[in-house]
């Protein structure tokens, strides 16, 4: 048995695509790629696969995690030339590592860069976003296990710039909290930036998810 660290990107063309139709599809594309899985022991076995912080549906990506266990030993470009040939357009294995026990731990991702496109209504620009971000807190309604609740996402946003803009589109640059502890999407800070900044009204906007981090270091 040999773990292996994969990284890979998500494109406009299956953005749609579920967490768990995603999950099936790797597993036919390996199977396609004749690389066989190693499987869970017990009554009903699974491959061994662990996806580090799934996307949400409609959110593409360039720097997403997975750990797989397959039965054999490949080298890096073998796994991804492989899997490439087998995964469908709009999916792309970027870089693969083998890894003994927990060297990478993706249970310690922390931290997600984001670029988020945001029409609007109103106008905004950098003075804005220093005075949002300087308010102690930011209380939104945000989803959460046991349902919808106030939440003060203020600790949770490391980050946030304004790239670009122009009359009807803003361009931020995010750095969030993912994993366990707190989980934050782009979605919340968009609602809290239409609810704490004046003269500012959100409309519809894509979110890119450029890396997951542990801390400030990305693992491939």
């Amino acid at each position: 048995m040999s773990n292996y660290i994969l990284k890979y990107s998500r494109d406009d063309r299956v953005k749609y695509i579920s967490h768990l139709d995603f999950v099936r599809l790797f597993h036919r594309a390996a199977r396609r790629a004749e690389l066989p899985f190693v499987f869970s022991q017990g009554f009903n076995p699974h491959p061994v696969m662990t996806v580090a912080q799934p996307l949400s549906v409609g959110v593409t990506a360039d720097g997403e995690y997975m750990k797989v266990g397959f039965d054999g030993e490949f080298s890096p470009k073998e796994l991804t030339d492989r899997l490439n040939a087998a995964m469908p357009p709009g999916f792309k294995i970027l870089a693969a590592k083998k890894v003994e026990g927990k060297e990478i731990d993706l249970t310690k991702i922390d931290k997600a860069e984001y670029t988020v496109e945001v029409e609007y209504n109103g106008l905004i620009d950098a003075r804005d976003i220093a005075v949002f971000m300087n308010k102690p807190e930011l209380v939104v309604m945000k989803k959460s296990k046991s349902g919808v609740k106030e939440s003060n996402i203020r600790p949770y946003i490391y980050k946030l710039d304004l790239t670009a803009s122009d009359e009807k589109t803003a361009i931020f640059s995010m750095t969030l909290a993912v994993g366990s502890v707190y989980n934050l999407k782009p979605d919340s800070v968009v609602d809290a930036m239409g609810k704490y900044t004046d003269g500012f009204t959100p409309g519809f906007f894509t979110v890119h998810r450029n890396s997951l981090l542990c801390g400030d270091v990305d693992y491939l």
